[in-house]
């Protein structure tokens, strides 16, 4: 998800990205990371991700978990976001 900046900012910017992933919304993730400056890696293969699924018979995507490296490395200045998403 988004790169290095602030824990408190990447969840939000991350918060903002996972919203159109949650809704199995591909052109409104794309739209999102541009919009918002998400330093997302992999939005791309993710919109293509989605919309290939749906076209496999897709219909809901669920968050596995998310969190970010200041989870484990205690520094919240510069983090990194993951979120796990099923497409179910």
């Amino acid at each position: 998800m988004n790169h290095y900046e602030s824990d408190a900012l990447t969840r939000v910017k991350d918060a903002k990205a996972i919203e159109p992933m949650l809704k199995m919304d591909a052109k409104g993730l794309y739209e999102t990371v541009h919009r918002k400056h998400i330093s997302m890696c992999g939005f791309g293969p993710a919109t293509a991700m989605i919309l290939a699924s749906r076209q496999l018979g897709a219909t809901r995507a669920e968050l596995v978990q998310y969190a970010t490296s200041a989870d484990v490395s205690k520094d919240f200045e510069r983090v990194v976001g993951y979120a796990g998403i099923a497409l179910l």
